[in-house]
């Protein structure tokens, strides 16, 4: 027989379940601190995959598909919001971005909209594989 003190626990796990957790902004060195040692795997609004490994230091290596990885920069602006600087031959877009977070969900933000991506701990290579 279960008790009315399981059941109770029971019922507040699975409340505590279904709440969505909290979206936490990534600024400053919060930002830092998520990125270290994390590659960023997201989709572009055309649908092309891709990675994004941040350096300590401000530098940042990109890969767009099954493109050769491109290096870049980025920055922490007044805000704390994440500026990225990529050469020419990269196709996602140049801006400041402000990064918000709930688990391994990433979403960055600026006036032009919105995209999501996944935060992978570890250092993948960079190459796309068809899992990914």
């Amino acid at each position: 027989m279960v008790s009315k003190f399981a059941l109770a626990a029971l019922a507040a796990a699975a409340l505590f379940a279904s709440v969505p957790a909290e979206a936490k902004s990534l600024k400053g060195d919060a930002f830092i601190t998520a990125m270290e040692g994390n590659t960023l795997y997201g989709k572009a609004a055309d649908g092309t995959k891709y990675k994004v490994y941040f350096l300590p230091g401000g530098q940042a290596t990109i890969q767009e598909g099954t493109a050769e990885a491109q290096h870049g920069t980025w920055s922490l602006d007044k805000a704390g919001d994440v500026c990225l600087k990529w050469p020419a031959a990269v196709a996602s877009e140049d801006g400041c971005y402000r990064v918000d977070v709930v688990g391994h969900k990433v979403t960055w933000s600026n006036k032009d909209g919105s995209q999501k991506a996944r935060l992978f701990g570890g250092v993948a290579p960079l190459d796309m594989t068809k899992g990914q």
